[in-house]
C-alpha cells in the first residue's frame, strides 16, 4: 500500500455535470512568497523589509480628523511614486498614479499641491467617467472596477488615491453596513492584486470611538477586515505651545506592529501660475517620534495610562518646584518616563498647571524650558531691559 496521499481534486455530487463542487489543494503545492512593500522605511543594518509600512497591491487607509494633512500626505506619496523616489519596491521605477478626488478642486488645490510636492505631472491622472446614458457620471464602486483595472494596466499605474474612499461607493450601498461595503470594496482589492496597483483610501475620524484609531474611522467596520494597513494622523500641543503633528502606523496585517511614529509638518508653499501666484501647502515628513496617534487620542479621551491626570500634575508641579520653578523639557520627560508617565500625560498636566515654555540656544544646542506660572513671571521681569 502506497504511503502517498490519494488527493481527490473534486468533491461534489456524483453527477459529473454538477456546477458546484469543492476543490482541495494541498498546502505543499502552494508557492510561498515574501510580502513586497510600496513604502518601506527599514534603516540600514536592520533585517530587509522589517519596517515595511504599506504592502504592495493592497488597500491602505490614511485616516484622521479634519485639517491634519491627509490629502497633503496622499500628494506627497503620489509625488514620490511618479518620480521613483519612495523607499520600497518601486524605488527607481517611476509609475503612474490615478488620483480620484471628490472634495477638492483640481485647478485650485490638487494640481498646485502636486507641483509643490515635486510630482511628475505627466504621470498623475485625473479620472473622469463618460457615460452616454448618464450626463454627470462619476467613478463608482463596484460598477467601474473592471474599467479601473484595465486603465491601471494601460497607464502602468502603481497607486490609486481615493479621496475620500467612501464617496466613491455606489449611493445605493449603505456605508454603515459592513457586508454592503465589503461587497463594493472586495472586488477593488482583488483588482489591485490582479492588475498590480496599490489603493490609498482617505477617511475621516469620528469624534466618538475612544482611543483606538481603527474604531474611529467614519463609515463602516468593514474597513477593519479589508485593509492591510492604517496610517493615522493626529495633532497635539508642543512644548513651545505650537501644534505638533504625528503620524503612526496603527494597523499592519502583513508586517511588524510597533514601528516608530513620525512627526511631520504642513508647510505653506507659493506656486507660480500663468495668472499669478497661488498659495497651497505640502506635507514634509519629519523625524521619528516617541508619541503615537493612539497616545494623543488616549489623552483626548482622558484615558491616558501611567497615572491619573491629577497624579501626573501633582508630580510635575513638585518636580519643578524642587528645581526653583523651571527645568529643561527633555529632562522633565526623562524623569516622567522613570515614573511610568507617558509623554502625552505630562503634556496634559503641563496645560492643566498653566506651565509656559521658552526656547533657549540655537541650532543643535537649542533647548526648551518649562516654567511654573510664578517662575515665568520672574523670567519675564528678568528679561525686561534695565533703565539707568
Amino acid at each position: 500500500m502506497s504511503d502517498e496521499p490519494n488527493w481527490q481534486p473534486n468533491v461534489g455530487a456524483e453527477d459529473e455535470a454538477a456546477a458546484r463542487r469543492l476543490v482541495l489543494t494541498p498546502a505543499s503545492t502552494i508557492r510561498i512568497r515574501p510580502v513586497r512593500w510600496l513604502w518601506d522605511t527599514t534603516p540600514a543594518g536592520d533585517p530587509p523589509t522589517s519596517h515595511g509600512r504599506i504592502p504592495l497591491n493592497s488597500l491602505a487607509i490614511a485616516a484622521g480628523g479634519p485639517g491634519l494633512g491627509k490629502s497633503q500626505y496622499a500628494v506627497w506619496l503620489t509625488a514620490r511614486i511618479t518620480t521613483g523616489t519612495l523607499p520600497g519596491q518601486l524605488y527607481g521605477k517611476p509609475r503612474g498614479v490615478i488620483y480620484a478626488a471628490t472634495e477638492d478642486s483640481w485647478a485650485y488645490t490638487i494640481a498646485p499641491r502636486l507641483v509643490a510636492a515635486g510630482a511628475d505631472m505627466n504621470l498623475v491622472f485625473r479620472v473622469d467617467v463618460q457615460d452616454d446614458e448618464e450626463l454627470h457620471a462619476r467613478l463608482t464602486l463596484p460598477k467601474d472596477i473592471s474599467l479601473m483595472g484595465k486603465a491601471a494596466e494601460l497607464y502602468s499605474v502603481g497607486l490609486l488615491v481615493a479621496d475620500p474612499l467612501l464617496s466613491m461607493i455606489d449611493a445605493s450601498i449603505n456605508d454603515y453596513r459592513a457586508a454592503e461595503v465589503r461587497s463594493a470594496l472586495e472586488p477593488l482589492v482583488a483588482a489591485a492584486d490582479r492588475h498590480g496597483f496599490t489603493i490609498l483610501g482617505l477617511a475621516h475620524f469620528t469624534k466618538a470611538g475612544g482611543s483606538d484609531p481603527l474604531s474611529r474611522i467614519a463609515g463602516s467596520g468593514a474597513f477593519g477586515q479589508l485593509i492591510r494597513c492604517l496610517i493615522a494622523f493626529a495633532k497635539q500641543e508642543g512644548e513651545d505651545g505650537v501644534d505638533e503633528f504625528v503620524m503612526s502606523l496603527e494597523k499592519n496585517n502583513l508586517g511588524r506592529l510597533g514601528l516608530p511614529s513620525h512627526s511631520y509638518e504642513i508647510q505653506p508653499v507659493t506656486v507660480e501660475t500663468d495668472e499669478g501666484p497661488t498659495y497651497v501647502s505640502r506635507f514634509v515628513l519629519g523625524p521619528e517620534s516617541t508619541t503615537s496617534v493612539r497616545d494623543v487620542m488616549r489623552a483626548e479621551t482622558n484615558g491616558d495610562v501611567g497615572g491619573s491626570g491629577s497624579e501626573v500634575a501633582e508630580w510635575l508641579q513638585g518636580w519643578l518646584t524642587d528645581l526653583g520653578g523651571s527645568d529643561e523639557a527633555r529632562e522633565i520627560k526623562k524623569a516622567a518616563k522613570k515614573e511610568s508617565f507617558s509623554e502625552s500625560a505630562v503634556d496634559r498636566a503641563k496645560k492643566k498647571l498653566g506651565i509656559r515654555s521658552k526656547q533657549q540656544g540655537f541650532g543643535r544646542d537649542r533647548t526648551s524650558h518649562w516654567y511654573l506660572p510664578e517662575a515665568w513671571e520672574r523670567e519675564i521681569v528678568a528679561d525686561l531691559p534695565r533703565t539707568a
